[in-house]
């Protein structure tokens, strides 16, 4: 009856065109940014994995299948065509794929999303790099300009990410009460405080910076625009260079890394730490807990009494 209703309205069903596999990627790319309120970082990662897995696709069968022709084999195979890369970097270009297939499939431009809970590679649980505040001292000291210095004792001080202090602009900075609005990860906005050290470092660099359009705390040195996160790495390796510290591993995110250890040595509980830095998930904080051996140390001998013996604690580096 439905269907003889509909040929004598004249109406046919309309069945939804599927839709290539670049134009798949446009909508979802679209759809991330506009609707889900991605960062930019975040939608030029997803395109640029999406990318690649075209690449690789394409080369595989001879042409870019469409998103429903696309197997679960297929993408574990682009998997394992990444030997070489981290475990990090291949779930993360996974994540991407399931996203992008998930989207479709709620969508109803696919019937199926390969890439859903596929087989991840393991991950090294690596200790985290942290400076020794001897190493912090030097660092800072060989900070030999005002840019360089408040670039470093900005990152030291606050723990934000590298993206994160590319983005400071200077309606982010509150001198006068101290604090500094980070926008991190998607856009997620936190207020971090500031140092007496880290207040000076800014407003030394701010009045040798020469006069510029642009609002970004950071420019480059000629024609005043903003610098991408590849400069605050080259300017972190003069430091470093200087400070003989250069071959050690260090990056901006080492910094991070030592913020948050230096905060768990000193008695800062882990909520306010995961605050600072601005962490969705609190196991993430949680690896600067088991990397911190002088904390464990110092809450073994809280048990000195129990043993009869008197509290010592043995020489750190």
């Amino acid at each position: 009856m439905a269907v003889a209703a509909e040929q004598c309205s004249g109406v046919a069903a309309q069945v939804p065109e599927e839709p290539s596999f670049d134009e798949a990627v446009e909508r979802f790319l679209d759809y991330v940014r506009s609707y889900r309120g991605y960062s930019r970082l975040t939608v030029q990662a997803y395109a640029c994995d999406l990318r690649q897995f075209r690449e690789f696709a394409e080369a595989r069968v001879g042409h870019m299948p469409a998103p429903d022709e696309i197997s679960r084999e297929m993408v574990i195979q682009f998997g394992v065509h990444l030997k070489g890369a981290a475990a990090l970097t291949v779930r993360r270009k996974y994540g991407c794929l399931s996203s992008f297939f998930g989207f479709l499939q709620d969508m109803g431009l696919a019937r199926a999303n390969p890439a859903r809970r596929l087989p991840l590679p393991r991950i090294s649980q690596a200790v985290p790099v942290c400076l020794s505040e001897i190493m912090a001292q030097r660092l800072v000291e060989a900070a030999d300009t005002p840019r360089l210095k408040a670039l470093v004792i900005l990152l030291l001080s606050t723990g934000i990410r590298r993206s994160e202090a590319v983005g400071i602009t200077l309606d982010d900075l509150d001198l006068e009460n101290r604090q500094l609005l980070i926008r991190g990860k998607g856009n997620k906005e936190r207020v971090v405080p500031l140092t007496e050290e880290a207040v000076e470092a800014v407003r030394h660099y701010l009045q040798d910076r020469k006069p510029t359009q642009s609002r970004h705390l950071f420019v480059s040195t000629n024609g005043g625009h903003s610098v991408h996160g590849r400069v605050l790495n080259k300017w972190l390796d003069r430091v470093l260079q200087k400070a003989s510290l250069a071959n050690q591993g260090i990056t901006p995110h080492k910094l991070r890394h030592t913020f948050a250890t230096h905060l768990i040595r000193n008695g800062v509980d882990i909520r306010t730490v995961q605050e600072l830095l601005g962490h969705s998930d609190l196991e993430t904080t949680a690896k600067y807990l088991h990397s911190d051996t002088r904390t464990k140390q110092a809450a073994v001998l809280k048990l000195s009494g129990l043993l009869g013996t008197s509290p010592t604690l043995s020489a750190q580096p």
